[in-house]
């Protein structure tokens, strides 16, 4: 008999999830995770839960369906992803939320919320973010005596008749029916990102990640060792940022524009944050904000910034040449490398529909302004603020993870920001990767303690 029926191995939404709906489905459970406090970067997140047909929607009048976010989703990715994987999130984000809720999280209804790209609220935003979350699901782990490894990292998968049968940690072992990985995603290392994420070598000068240091891509190594294969590269996100601190704000304020190099306008900036920075990716990675005295001046702390945007910030970026400033627009064009001419009409062009009211080209709502009051401002903004990775094992839509041979690697599931299947290029909105962490956690374990039993049922020869 195996030491435990189902061992997971990540403690963060994913694994802490797993582990529950395995006990509930009667299996006996261990966890492994490689820091010394459970909850991975999901402790660090805000937590927030991207569903369709939740009771909060429903309380606010919102007809919202899982067909709904499915052809948004999938419309929104231009069908890039494997399409059963993200019909079975779809199908199962407002029942995996419901019981979320019951496990004792509370959502208030002034928590549901747009975000990303799309008119249907379907974020959900928890009372007490990511390390709330993570508390409720570490406490009912514990009422189910699920057993916990800490500080301990997974060397290698155990192999048995061709079924992945356990865990190594040095010269340890422990035997199991299946094993679910979720051991996060890989952007505290170096060497992953720039194989997996070429991407974010475009400003690593400037890159930092909001997770956890623990986030070494393990799920990818381990999974490759029994032949897994690895699906959705270069994918992750990104968040535009203009560099001053290490400080998480993601949104821009209305009463600059942004340029690329030709001096030309590419966007609207206060669009989504879930696709500004892809919109800079594609100017080269290398973008300015313009802006004028005036601005700067009575720019104050706001919801959308308390470290970047702020006169006194601004202000003293600029006396330390993070900022060029300059009493022309010809003279801050030649200091940020930024085509003259072209400046001089994207900006002449804006006043105008400043004056009238109106942005004709990209149609912004809020904060607009003229750039007339020198001195005028140009501060370098880049996709640099690492949030997650979106490159990973491939999994089916049960997350059995899938072998080089087209079929399920056996008794070896997956989930969290360790699967690959899931993420486009295009973040679907808060919560698009904390959701489906519960939601295939949830599933995994379910799935890996039905495959226990199912194996333990089978009589030796």
């Amino acid at each position: 008999m195996p030491d435990y029926d189902v061992i997971v191995v990540g403690s963060g939404a994913a694994g802490l999830s797993a582990a529950i709906s395995a006990a509930d489905a009667g299996a006996s459970v261990l966890i492994v995770e490689a820091d010394t406090q459970v909850g991975g970067s999901s402790r660090l997140s805000g937590g927030h839960f991207y569903a369709a047909g939740t009771s909060l929607q429903k309380n606010a009048g919102i007809a919202d369906t899982a067909d709904d976010m499915f052809e948004h989703y999938m419309t929104l990715n231009q069908w890039r992803v494997e399409p059963s994987v993200v019909r079975k999130f779809c199908d199962l984000s407002a029942p995996t939320f419901e019981w979320l809720m019951r496990l004792g999280v509370e959502f208030p209804q002034e928590g549901l919320y747009r975000s990303g790209v799309g008119s249907t609220p379907r974020s959900h935003q928890p009372s007490d973010a990511g390390e709330g979350v993570i508390h409720v699901l570490e406490a009912q782990c514990q009422q189910r005596g699920i057993d916990f490894v800490l500080d301990s990292r997974v060397d290698q998968l155990l192999l048995e008749d061709d079924a992945v049968s356990g865990i190594q940690i040095g010269g340890d072992t422990a035997t199991s029916s299946a094993v679910v990985l979720a051991t996060g995603g890989f952007g505290a290392n170096p060497d992953k990102l720039s194989h997996y994420y070429p991407d974010t070598a475009l400003n690593a000068d400037w890159q930092w990640y909001i997770g956890t240091p623990f986030a070494q891509g393990d799920g990818i190594d381990l999974g490759q060792q029994v032949g897994a294969q690895i699906s959705g590269h270069n994918r992750g996100l990104l968040l535009a940022t203009p560099g001053f601190s290490r400080d998480l704000e993601v949104l821009l304020p209305g009463w600059l524009i942004v340029v690329n190099e030709e001096g030309r306008r590419f966007m609207d900036e206060t669009g989504p944050y879930t696709v500004a920075a892809g919109l800079i990716q594609a100017q080269g990675g290398r973008t300015w904000a313009i802006f004028d005295e005036t601005a700067r001046a009575e720019a104050r702390p706001s919801p959308i910034s308390q470290a970047y945007w702020v006169n006194e910030v601004l202000e003293r970026k600029a006396d330390e040449g993070f900022i060029h400033r300059a009493d022309t627009l010809a003279e801050l064009a030649n200091l940020a490398g930024v085509d003259v001419a072209g400046l001089a009409g994207t900006v002449e062009l804006y006043n105008a529909d400043c004056d009238a009211g109106s942005d004709r080209q990209f149609f912004k709502q809020n904060g607009m302004r003229t750039i007339s009051s020198p001195p005028f401002y140009a501060a370098e903004i880049r996709p640099a603020i690492l949030c997650w990775t979106g490159t990973g094992l491939r999994i089916d839509a049960e997350t059995q993870v899938i072998g080089k041979d087209n079929r399920p690697v056996k008794g070896l599931f997956a989930a969290g920001e360790t699967v690959g299947s899931l993420h486009g290029d295009v973040y679907v909105g808060g919560g698009g990767s904390f959701g489906p962490c519960i939601v295939f956690g949830k599933l995994a374990g379910t799935n890996a303690a039905q495959l226990a039993k199912t194996t333990e049922n089978v009589p030796t020869p």
